[in-house]
């Protein structure tokens, strides 16, 4: 399973059927197109660190605005 796969076994897991997941791209912006409030995004990303096995910096927050945002910060926290 590659890290998008993971990522919306995540979400799903988080926002417990409230966002359907397949409709998320790459491209899909988080707030925007999937009305993910700040404590979402903090639920999200306390569930991505348990997954991944990372920590998310607070610096990490402030270019995430995509699904692709967070891949790129897993994936180079991960490599």
């Amino acid at each position: 399973m590659d890290t998008f796969e993971r990522l919306l076994k995540v979400c799903d897991a988080v926002f417990e059927g409230q966002i359907d997941i397949s409709v998320i791209k790459p491209e899909t912006l988080l707030r925007e197109d999937l009305s993910i409030n700040s404590i979402g995004l903090l639920y999200m990303a306390m569930a991505v660190e348990e997954e991944f096995g990372i920590k998310f910096n607070n610096d990490d927050f402030i270019d995430i605005k995509t699904v692709a945002d967070v891949i790129r910060i897993i994936e180079g926290k991960v490599s």
